[in-house]
């Protein structure tokens, strides 16, 4: 028993010298700025541009230019970003009118927390599978 208790002891205190790590992660989200037969140029938020020459028709949920996507480059793992950013055109009693910054436009079932929430012209995301909006932290670039 003494032996038992002996190694358990030395056994907690090897696992408690270990310093607590993290798994590092390799995903950024960038936006699909074209498609090409090669694959997709993505954009980040500064302007830069790369290739990822991965098929578009393979990425679940398919991808359009406009598109928010996360990317890892260490696995080489691309799939569509659940919340897309877009810009609220119409507000109606019982829908509110949404264009994607892929063009497309969706309409969206008005909750009653969405009435005093957003305003025309006001930027958020929209989950697609679940249909719920939320408010966006990213503002309009001024142009000059």
């Amino acid at each position: 028993m003494k032996k038992l208790l002996i190694v358990a002891i030395a056994l907690v205190v090897v696992i408690a010298g270990f310093q607590q790590s993290y798994a590092k992660t390799y995903w950024r989200t960038y936006e699909v700025a074209e498609i090409q037969s090669n694959g997709i140029v993505l954009m980040d938020f500064e302007g830069n541009r790369f290739l990822v020459k991965k098929d578009p028709g393979k990425i679940k949920g398919g991808l359009q230019v406009g598109d928010s996507v996360r990317y890892d480059s260490v696995k080489n793992v691309l799939k569509k970003n659940p919340w897309q950013p877009a810009a609220i055109t119409e507000i109606t009693d019982n829908t509110i009118t949404l264009e994607l910054n892929s063009g497309e436009k969706v309409d969206v079932n008005m909750r009653s927390k969405y009435r005093n929430e957003f305003n025309k012209g006001d930027q958020v995301f929209y989950n697609a599978s679940k249909k719920q909006l939320k408010n966006s932290t990213v503002k309009e670039v001024e142009q000059e």
